[in-house]
């Protein structure tokens, strides 16, 4: 699948290292064409060497660098083809030039590289919020350890620091030590990056006496750590999405165009997301009205509903970034009445632009969809489900 392909190359755009660290450079040149990108400033595939590309460019470095990092957007600009989607469209006559350019300079870049252009497939990923984001976090691997990943994105998604560092702590200590005595381990838990490899562990941890004793007697904590570095997982490669998209287009029953059809709902897409759009208009929460920043997620799991389900308006909510993740999570649920529930898992909310005055303007064919959502939030609290 084209998403999977581009996730596993942005998790390996061979950043230059220095001192064992990985130079941001190459990342931030990325996150600079995605923002222009999201921003509508970048409607063509055609990136030329612009100041407002540098520009974007020196924000995201300012972020990333350390004190041994300089300034220079000309070398990710133009070493970024020795990555397969990253290629440059030449001016005339150059094409020697530019395959003996070693050192290059600002002055011979604009000489010799026209603009630099993605695989068509990747440009158009980057136009849709999802597969954007997906993307982000998969480049963002570049940079960091998978335990100081893990780390960022629990912080960002609302967990407080003092939770962040005992799942931690726990994951890569004490449930590692647990398996590893019960021989289903043999390494550290935060090294594993394959999300069905965790899956088959924490199945397998579950039935573990130790696991089980000391989950028992610390209220869930060490389940919470498991379920929440799978969903890091399933966030960074896409893989219960692309598990479940497998599966519709292996389904004999079903036709080329009904196959069509679903595997565009599971990825956000298609008519299920117009569908969606053309009910509520804006945020069904806040109001935003920039729809090319909404999400159009499922009520009732992806997982749990049928084909009619799936693509059903009122199987649907279209929610700015930080509340559809929530909602998709069972962070926050919603009653009978519209009015937002949030889960005591969630932390400091506020942070996220979540609010406990929140409601939502629910008609009768959503309820039993809503009914279904609130009853995992109640029951499972944040446990992996997608939606």
């Amino acid at each position: 699948m084209p998403l999977s392909k581009y996730l596993e190359a942005f998790q390996n755009v061979r950043p230059n290292r220095t001192n064992g660290r990985a130079s941001p450079h190459k990342v931030c040149m990325l996150y600079a064409v995605m923002d222009l990108v999201e921003e509508g400033r970048l409607t063509e595939n055609k990136i030329p060497f612009t100041y407002e590309l540098k520009n974007r460019f020196a924000w995201h470095f300012e972020k990333l660098k350390t004190e041994a990092d300089m300034l220079n957007p000309v070398n990710p600009f133009f070493y970024l083809r020795s990555s397969d989607f990253w290629h440059h469209s030449l001016r005339s006559g150059k094409e020697g030039d530019y395959e003996q350019l070693k050192s290059p300079s600002e002055k011979s870049l604009h000489d010799i590289i026209e603009y630099a252009f993605l695989d068509p497939e990747l440009f158009e990923l980057l136009q849709d919020p999802v597969s954007s984001a997906r993307l982000g976090l998969a480049l963002s691997e570049n940079l960091d350890t998978r335990e100081e990943g893990f780390k960022r994105w629990a912080l960002a998604i609302g967990k407080s620091e003092k939770t962040v560092s005992n799942y931690s702590n726990a994951l890569k200590g004490s449930i590692s030590n647990w398996l590893s005595d019960a021989g289903l381990l043999n390494r550290n838990l935060l090294t594993i990056s394959d999300y069905f490899e965790l899956t088959r562990i924490a199945k397998n941890a579950v039935n573990e006496p130790q696991f089980t004793n000391y989950n028992t007697r610390g209220n869930g904590m060490y389940s919470a750590a498991l379920n929440l570095y799978r969903q890091y997982l399933d966030e960074l490669t896409d893989a219960s999405i692309e598990q479940d998209v497998q599966s519709i287009e292996q389904d004999a029953e079903l036709k080329d165009t009904q196959k069509k059809v679903l595997v565009q709902a599971r990825r956000g897409q298609g008519k299920f997301r117009e569908r969606v759009i053309s009910q509520w208009k804006k945020c069904a929460v806040t109001g935003y009205d920039n729809i090319s920043l909404l999400l159009a997620s499922h009520i009732k799991p992806w997982a749990v509903s049928d084909n009619g389900e799936r693509l059903d308006p009122y199987n649907g909510l279209l929610l700015s970034p930080n509340l559809d993740k929530a909602f998709d999570l069972n962070y926050v649920s919603f009653s009978d009445k519209g009015r937002i529930l949030i889960s005591d898992q969630l932390g400091e909310y506020a942070t996220l632009g979540i609010d406990k005055d929140m409601k939502v303007p629910l008609l009768e064919q959503h309820q039993d969809y809503m009914a279904y959502h609130r009853e995992i939030f109640h029951t499972k609290g944040a446990l992996v489900t997608k939606g």
